[in-house]
């Protein structure tokens, strides 16, 4: 317990010395950064987002994932015990088999994946909280990876300091055949959101029989909006381990993401090929 709390005390330092180095050095803050993107949802690129949406699935899809993204970016009302700093580890892996050798790696914005690679979510709360996992597919489709019984057990809310995979054990996603822009949204909550589970049983339930003939070819869409909520800072955290196929082991430094207030957002994307 006092093992913890030391943990604790020197994170909370460590969020007041990035705050301060933003102010003195003037730099942008991932903050900053966060309120850009949010002006940026309601700017032209999101509505060509959203109308190529409509133009793959129907109108009533396209206002559900339209609505999923302000729910994702709207204040909160905040309770001023949870003002944080908060912590959480989030990374999304890749592997790759070659001549009978795995090989793994972070997965980072921009990067191009193959029909050859898998991939793998890791994530890790430092306290008690909910998270919700989307993934949008290259045609603007959500397809929720958690909580789902599909690829995982676990249920919200997570309990602190547990790592957690999706898919777990040594099973990997695979990467369908497709081009474009993807992206994986990791969101966390202190509580948990009613609007939030409403949309994944939506998309989850949604069947795209039921679209008429000539939306039965969806086409990629130009841009996904980028997006992040909460995060003031980012560092390096501890080596975990990724178990593989046949149950070999390897492992990876996990990136540890600092958040203040009730919401987390944080969108990886990556360029399918």
């Amino acid at each position: 317990m006092q093992t913890y709390q030391l943990l604790k005390n020197i994170r909370n330092l460590l969020f007041i010395f990035v705050s301060m180095g933003i102010i003195v050095t003037g730099m942008e803050s991932p903050l900053a950064a966060s309120n850009r993107e949010i002006r940026s949802v309601r700017d032209s690129s999101f509505k060509s987002f959203i109308k190529q949406v409509n133009q793959n699935y129907g109108k009533q899809y396209a206002s559900h994932v339209e609505e999923l993204f302000h729910v994702l970016l709207k204040e909160e009302k905040l309770d001023p015990s949870e003002a944080g700093p908060h912590f959480i580890e989030f990374d999304v892996l890749k592997m790759r088999e070659t001549v009978g050798t795995y090989q793994t790696a972070i997965i980072k914005d921009g990067n191009m994946m193959s029909v050859r690679d898998n991939c793998k979510i890791s994530f890790t709360p430092r306290e008690r909280c909910n998270i919700y996992i989307f993934k949008i597919e290259t045609t603007g489709k959500i397809f929720p990876l958690f909580p789902k019984k599909e690829f995982s057990q676990q249920t919200n809310s997570l309990s602190p300091n547990l790592t957690y995979f999706v898919p777990p054990m040594k099973k990997w996603l695979p990467f369908d055949k497709g081009y474009g822009k993807e992206v994986i949204i990791l969101s966390a909550f202190l509580k948990g959101n009613y609007d939030i589970e409403r949309l994944m049983k939506y998309f989850n339930a949604f069947s795209t029989e039921n679209l008429p003939a000539n939306n039965e070819k969806a086409k990629p869409v130009k841009e996904i909006p980028i997006i992040s909520k909460g995060i003031v800072g980012f560092n390096k955290s501890e080596e975990r381990k990724l178990r593989l196929p046949f149950d070999e082991l390897t492992t990876f430094t996990a990136t540890e993401y600092i958040w203040k207030d009730s919401k987390f957002v944080k969108t990886l994307w990556y360029k399918r090929k």
